[in-house]
């Protein structure tokens, strides 16, 4: 007897803004049938459009507030240093699944490390340590070892070239689509998911190459200028392969982004520009860890082009022990020698600081930060609209025009448990083609604005990708104001179960076929949060994910 079943595919950073004109002009044939044949929409992101907090808010169908991601990183508040952000602790999708009698099939999606014991598989994603046990079951992590599984790229643009990269990032989509259909064989599934990377990695490198409008934009061969269309089309092509072998008629596809995509212009060093509003003071002198690493800086030893020698010399294994298996590559050689944060800055003498990627600001809090000097309430409230406004003023001198667009009071946005925690303010800067990140902002003394590192032209956006399909789906349907929360809600009824009412997500019944819709009342639980005691990361692994962060230009 057939049953109702829904699959999902993330296409991590896909943008309606590519792929519709695309599919009309023939290239991406799968998605062109999914557009013609289903309904298709915007999917708002979080603020800020940050892998882990949007993929933590596909996974609970609850806002940052409430499941504690916010970044990449979160703030270790007995100092001012950050921690690598694991799995929300708040119920999954998958596990909510399992609950109720489902099984489930989950692969490479971010944010899922430490897996989660579900009725299934589970194969985690981005922000898996190395070493660990990846998969549910645990036996599962040596079998894909063997088959040389891998969850994210080895290649790096900047070490190893175009070609290399791009090859790379090809063989890893296909072995996470090889592998997801290779489990989804071996179960009766009624869901399954798996997260494609390569619409992220390769238009963060590759925009300016395609976009005319771009500054850095120049004519370019055909591997350049068509590396994004080609990367489309190579997701294009793993989705028809997913959905020929898995999709029947009582089978439903939701195609999915975390986040959209666009033109990135340059980073701003807000804690810079905080340092020249008076607002952020630097220490008067330095610690010994700091002058040792200005003395490394000043001999050329930066963590960059030890890496870039140890590759050339073909000693790949001698920065991976370094890295993964002494964890003290971070420490000897942190990103151009810089010292952090935590030990260049004044806490006692400093209001606010930026600690994140895209734009966000905390406000140096009594009761919350180790050397707090705000204190909680009016004088709280009063020092971020001072903050608000003068951002609001912000101009980059090379064109004169101001850059902020948008400053939000974390309240605005978020709201849960968590909440204490979040960045007091998040800003959006020109259409999020201006973006901060992490610790870079003190890298040149008195320089604001500058070209992005790791030679990115690419950045994420607020509006990411809905495509639905199938028998359960009306087709052109008029999808409003959808947000990634909604979709665990809209997978939780498409399947018969219960939605938790404390899911901030809502069921998309716009989505609906009429005849499924008036059959299938949503149907709501008490499903309470229960607490899930996530395990530590050890020193060495902890360092290890920070440094492939590094890689990819997350953090500094």
């Amino acid at each position: 007897m057939s049953k109702p079943r829904v699959l999902v595919i993330g296409l991590d950073g896909a943008t309606l803004d590519l792929i519709r004109p695309w599919a009309a002009a023939g290239h991406l044939p799968h998605l062109a049938r999914l557009l013609e044949e289903g309904s298709s929409g915007k999917l708002m992101s979080t603020i800020p459009p940050v892998s882990p907090a949007a993929w933590s808010s596909f996974i609970t169908g609850k806002n940052p507030g409430k499941h504690g991601v916010f970044d990449f990183t979160v703030r270790d508040f007995r100092g001012y240093g950050m921690r690598v952000a694991l799995r929300p602790s708040e119920p999954t999708l998958w596990g909510l699944l399992s609950a109720q009698g489902r099984h489930v099939c989950v692969v490479n999606v971010p944010q899922t490390y430490p897996p989660e014991k579900v009725s299934g598989y589970m194969v985690t994603g981005l922000g898996t340590p190395s070493a660990r046990i990846f998969t549910y079951p645990a036996e599962l992590t040596q079998a894909l070892r063997k088959e040389n599984y891998r969850f994210t790229t080895e290649a790096l643009l900047q070490r190893d070239g175009t070609a290399a990269f791009i090859k790379d990032t090809y063989q890893v989509a296909e072995k996470v689509t090889d592998t997801a259909l290779c489990l989804m064989s071996r179960l009766d599934w009624d869901f399954s998911t798996v997260v494609l990377r390569l619409t992220d990695q390769i238009p963060h490198y590759f925009w300016h190459w395609m976009d005319e409008l771009h500054p850095a934009h120049h004519p370019s061969d055909t591997l350049h200028s068509k590396a994004v269309l080609h990367c489309y089309q190579k997701a294009d092509d793993l989705v028809g392969k997913l959905i020929t072998a898995v999709a029947d008629r009582d089978t439903t596809v939701l195609v999915v982004s975390d986040h959209g995509f666009g033109s990135l212009h340059k980073d701003v060093y807000l804690n810079e520009w905080l340092r020249q509003q008076g607002l952020l003071k630097l220490r008067s002198y330095l610690t010994l860890r700091a002058l040792f690493m200005w003395f490394l800086q000043r001999l050329g030893l930066t963590r960059t082009q030890v890496g870039h020698t140890l590759a050339h010399l073909g000693l790949h294994w001698l920065r991976g022990a370094l890295r993964d298996g002494l964890g003290v590559w971070g420490e000897i050689f942190p990103p151009d020698n810089r010292p952090h944060l935590a030990e260049l800055v004044d806490w006692d003498k400093t209001r606010a600081y930026i600690v994140g990627y895209i734009g966000q600001i905390y406000v140096n809090l009594v009761g919350r930060d180790p050397g707090g000097v705000v204190a909680p309430g009016r004088e709280y409230e009063q020092f971020r609209t001072e903050l608000i406004g003068r951002l609001l003023k912000m101009v980059d001198p090379e064109d004169g025009q101001r850059v902020v667009d948008q400053v939000l009071r974390k309240e605005e946005i978020y709201s849960g448990r968590f909440l204490p925690e979040a960045p007091d303010l998040l800003i959006l800067m020109r259409g999020l083609s201006y973006i901060t990140r992490q610790s870079y902002e003190l890298a040149v003394r008195h320089q604001v604005f500058a070209a992005p590192p790791m030679q990115e032209t690419g950045g994420h956006r607020l509006e990411g990708i809905l495509l639905a399909w199938g028998a359960h789906i009306a087709k052109n349907a008029q999808i409003d104001n959808a947000q990634i929360e909604d979709v665990a809600p809209t997978v939780l009824h498409l399947l018969g179960c219960e939605v938790p009412m404390d899911m901030d997500g809502r069921v998309l019944t716009a989505l609906l076929h009429p005849e499924f819709a008036s059959a299938h009342p949503v149907k709501y639980s008490e499903i309470q949060r229960q607490q899930d005691m996530i395990e530590n990361l050890t020193p060495e692994e902890e360092q290890s994910l920070l440094e492939h962060l590094r890689d990819l230009g997350y953090i500094e």
